[in-house]
Order: C-alpha cells, then structure tokens, then sequence
C-alpha cells in the first residue's frame, strides 16, 4: 500500500472502523433479540452489515483521496 494511504488508514480510518465495528456489533444484537434472530441468521445479518460497511468506507476513502487531489491542483497551471 501507497505510505501516505497507509498511513491515513492508520491514523484514521482504522480507529473508526473500530467504532462503526462496536456500534454495529450491538445495534445487530439488541435487533436480534427484539426479533428473535437464529445464531445463523444473526451471522447472515453481520455478514451483510460488514459488506456494507466495507464497500461503502472504500468508496469514502476513495472520493475523499480524489477531493485531496483535487484540493492540489494547480487552479491555473503555468505552461513549462
């Protein structure tokens, strides 16, 4: 991996995956009790948050990474 994307999953990105990760570990739970989910539907359920969450951070790293270079660009580039 790239050392500047490493370093902002690092000091970023990791920390709150951690957190959505504990949120959403007992959001699952206290749905699964309210609505007497199996153990197996419990994991289907996880499964299917986790996908979500995963394709949805990458696409959030992604479209902040090209806002960062967007940022850096030149807004009137000189002719070399």
């Amino acid at each position: 991996m790239n050392e500047t994307y490493e370093w902002l999953y690092e000091n970023y990105a990791r920390e709150l995956q951690r957190e959505l990760q504990e949120t959403e570990a007992a959001a699952i739970e206290r749905f699964a009790a309210a609505v007497h989910l199996s153990a197996r539907d419990r994991i289907d359920l996880a499964d299917c948050i986790a996908a979500l969450r995963f394709y949805c951070g990458v696409r959030s790293f992604a479209l902040g990474l090209r806002m960062g270079m967007d940022l850096m660009e030149e807004p009137f580039p000189t002719a070399s």
